[in-house]
């Protein structure tokens, strides 16, 4: 009876150290948090071939989630609400300091933006938007901070009027639009419009950075953050992995840590995230 009883209690713990506080057990779906970069229904569509992708890697249910804009995703992630995490670079430098989420893989490709202007401008180079209107996305997006950056430091005399909008998408249309002289606008946005024959020319690149981070929750087993990292580094090896990348617009992965990032730790600072060490 005593043997009986002791079995059942030690069958008690180990379920209870399975279950974490919000009462999700570790063999539940994991919840893989993509940060708002399109539509919702663009976001699924696109990257539901990820998600099924890495639910057979893992061997477990994955459910894809984003949030209606930034903010409401950078609350969700300090609130832990994700098991896996994809998010900007330096809102993933700002994850993994809170010690909730660790960084495990980046793209293989750096981050850079373009500065574009109407190809009939007679603008042609950065020097020349002094003093004019310069469109950009929202204005804590790091392509953003980055390109307002590179154009105070390129631009002599008068700075540019950066105009923030909603999207990147919409920071191009005001310059077709004549809301604006340039923009400054992500390299698959522009890359994208010129496919579809937007009248607009590239006049110069923002510096590179690290591109979006892939993070898992450091209350998961460390074992699923190494195969999370493995799935997603391995992919170009594989012609199930290649087919995925192709459908996601994805160059591939590389493995990556918060050290990575620190290059991005100033842009925390300029849109008010964090104060500046000292």
């Amino acid at each position: 009876m005593i043997q009986r009883i002791l079995v059942v209690s030690l069958l008690l713990i180990f379920s209870a150290q399975a279950v974490r506080a919000d009462g999700r057990g570790e063999e539940d779906p994991l919840l893989f948090g993509f940060f708002p970069i399109i539509s919702t229904v663009a976001l699924f569509k696109r990257f539901a071939p990820l998600r099924d992708y890495l639910s057979a890697e893992l061997g477990r249910e994955v459910r894809l989630e984003t949030a209606p804009d930034f903010p409401t995703f950078v609350r969700r992630t300090a609130d832990r609400r994700y098991d896996i995490l994809v998010t900007a670079p330096h809102f993933a430098l700002l994850a993994a300091d809170s010690g909730l989420y660790r960084i495990r893989a980046s793209l293989e490709k750096d981050l850079f933006g373009y500065v574009v202007v109407h190809e009939q401008s007679p603008v042609h180079t950065v020097e020349e938007l002094s003093g004019k209107v310069v469109a950009t996305p929202p204005a804590k997006a790091i392509i953003t901070m980055s390109g307002r950056r590179f154009l105070l430091d390129s631009v002599r005399g008068i700075p540019p009027h950066f105009q923030p909008f909603k999207s990147h998408n919409a920071a191009y249309e005001a310059v077709l639009s004549g809301q604006a002289y340039g923009a400054i606008v992500s390299v698959n946005a522009v890359n994208k419009a010129l496919a579809q024959g937007k009248p607009l020319r590239v006049v110069s690149r923002t510096p590179s950075l690290p591109n979006m981070a892939t993070l898992v929750a450091t209350d998961r087993d460390a074992a699923l953050g190494e195969r999370l990292q493995r799935a997603l580094v391995e992919m170009g090896a594989s012609e199930r992995g290649r087919a995925v990348l192709r459908q996601i617009h994805f160059p591939g992965y590389r493995p990556a840590s918060a050290a990575d990032y620190e290059p991005v730790r100033p842009f925390l600072v300029e849109a008010g995230l964090v104060s500046e060490r000292r």
